[in-house]
């Protein structure tokens, strides 16, 4: 009896092992409890990367960027960066058009539910196309954040200006995210706000 309690006991160290570091969560998906207390998706590595540049900074992001357009030549590639308390968004125009980005430029995402979230763009103008924008507590945008966090994005909304008989004009170009992209870029930005 002892043997087979010993045996027994051996072979579900392993089994309880394993127990502890993978969970499925009450809505079925896989994650991975690390030892420090905290968790990740299982498939977060599929999604995200971490590099280290020169000088030693570390720097987490979308292993990919995503690309919303219905022709290939005009949209945006949106890629999403984990900042100190805040997940950034870049969204950069991947056609050749010169399109400027004021300070502060507005933008929408609406999501598959209905619901928006208004957006701005928080860095310099720019006239390359690159709308970039910060979620999270550390730039007073918690709610905003948490929406991103949990809802898939069905449609991006951002102004641009552009001169037109010397007088410049703002303008709005809307981006509808597939289905499939919109599931991929909810998992990805999970990933990077644990």
């Amino acid at each position: 009896m002892t043997i087979k309690l010993i045996t027994a006991s051996l072979l579900l160290i392993p089994a309880l092992s394993y127990c502890q570091t993978e969970a499925t969560t009450k809505d079925g998906k896989k994650v991975i409890l690390n030892k420090d207390m905290t968790w990740t998706y299982a498939d977060c590595s599929a999604l995200t990367e971490t590099k280290t540049y020169a000088g030693g900074k570390v720097m987490t992001s979308s292993k990919e960027n995503f690309r919303v357009s219905a022709d290939g030549k005009n949209g945006i590639d949106i890629s999403i960066l984990k900042g100190t308390g805040t997940i950034i968004f870049n969204f950069a125009s991947i056609n050749q058009d010169v399109k400027c980005v004021n300070k502060d430029a507005a933008g929408t995402i609406e999501f598959t539910d209905g619901s928006k979230v208004d957006i701005k763009h928080m860095s310099d103008l720019n006239c390359k196309g690159n709308f970039s924008c910060f979620f999270g507590l550390a730039v007073g945008t918690e709610t905003e954040a948490k929406a991103v966090q949990d809802k898939k994005i069905k449609r991006i909304s951002l102004e641009y200006t552009k001169k037109e008989n010397n007088t410049f004009v703002k303008y709005t170009e809307d981006f509808n995210v597939a289905a499939a992209q919109a599931d991929r870029i909810l998992k990805t930005i999970q990933c990077l706000s644990n």
